[in-house]
């Protein structure tokens, strides 16, 4: 049961958080090498758009301004990242998270969308107008008004304490950039399994101005700190694997000693120890099986009840997440079951060699 809940559980959590980080960033993002310079526009060339679109792994890859600034009311400022993006790009993935407004309309300019904390913090509205600064090029305090379109919640404190969403149009006027002028593309990909591998392909193909970094080469914290899940499996699993070769030899010593006598005329009537031993082996099988059967009973049972209900909560500003994610893989826990079954039968290993010294004379002494 244990085992069932931490692997489920640990599995739904690494994946929540991966695919949180990745709604609000991308799987590869593609930025000017030196990263201090956001007042520097980028472009990818013509040839260079080509050569990407020919890599297989790459879903889409859609231009980003990313521009930070100040956004104050009459009594409090705050510090944010405003991200200009295209009005077709995260709409479905961004709309998921909004709790008051909705996302971008297509002709209105100076829209923005900002977080439940930023709201929160400012005392802000949706449907109020909102005052942010930037810095331009050359040094100079650049004031605009914004409408707040809509406030989101991502569940995540860093994404919330710093993102707010713009259109990607209103920020290249504010820098006085062309329409093919960004900060970074971000790319979306159809495996992630392989990022890393074609982070190298692109930037074999991007110029030296221009370098490609992956979800966890641009967020290393986040991801060692994830990665830590695994361990953590990886540990419970061997501590419970102890636990059930301790428990089930246990229970077949007491087995033994119950039956010594028997095992004794056995052993006169010319019975082998192996033969005996089968004896023992039928009740391991029995109470493996039986204790497997209700193990992966009340542990999936928990586990269909967290995934429906989100019974278990947890403190988003950690977790990044407000509940207990759950993964079921059926195919992982047949392997565990497996595994788990395999070390239960070698846990009978020790009280053989128990009934293969213990002679007939000698059991029939001490009963």
């Amino acid at each position: 049961m244990v085992i069932i809940i931490t692997v489920c559980a640990g599995t739904g959590l690494k994946a929540t958080i991966t695919q949180n980080i990745k709604n609000a960033e991308s799987d590869i993002q593609i930025s000017n090498i030196n990263q201090k310079k956001e007042t520097e526009s980028i472009s990818i060339t013509q040839d260079e758009l080509t050569l990407l679109n020919t890599i297989f792994e790459i879903k889409t890859i859609n231009p980003v301004i990313t521009k930070s600034g100040i956004i104050n009311n009459e009594n409090n400022i705050q510090p944010i990242i405003l991200k200009g993006i295209e009005q077709e790009y995260k709409e479905k993935i961004i709309e998921n998270y909004i709790i008051a407004g909705s996302y971008f309309t297509e002709k209105e300019e100076n829209q923005i969308l900002i977080s439940n904390h930023q709201a929160k913090k400012l005392g802000l509205n949706q449907g109020e107008n909102c005052l942010l600064y930037f810095l331009s090029q050359n040094n100079n305090i650049q004031k605009r008004k914004f409408f707040i379109i809509g406030i989101y919640d991502m569940k995540n404190e860093f994404f919330n304490e710093n993102y707010s969403f713009a259109k990607k149009v209103d920020l290249q006027k504010i820098n006085k950039w062309n329409h093919n002028e960004v900060t970074n593309y971000e790319i979306t990909l159809n495996n992630s399994s392989k990022t890393e591998k074609i982070v190298l392909k692109i930037n074999n193909i991007l110029s030296y101005k221009l370098k490609a970094k992956s979800l966890k080469q641009r967020f290393p914290g986040i991801f060692n700190w994830v990665k830590l899940f695994d361990k953590n499996i990886i540990v419970i699993l061997i501590i419970m694997c102890v636990i059930c070769i301790i428990n089930l030899s246990n229970t077949l010593f007491i087995l033994i000693l119950e039956r010594l006598k028997m095992i004794g005329t056995l052993k006169s009537f010319g019975c082998s120890n192996i033969s005996i031993m089968k004896v023992f082996l039928y009740n391991s099988l029995k109470l493996s099986i039986k204790g497997i059967l209700a193990g992966n009973t009340i542990g999936l049972l928990f586990c269909l009840i967290q995934e429906k209900t989100h019974i278990i909560s947890l403190n988003p500003n950690s977790y990044f997440v407000d509940y207990l994610p759950i993964i079921i893989n059926i195919e992982f826990i047949l392997y565990i079951n497996l595994i788990i079954f395999i070390i239960i039968q070698i846990s009978i290993i020790a009280p053989y060699y128990i009934i293969k010294k213990l002679s007939p004379s000698t059991i029939l002494k001490i009963t």
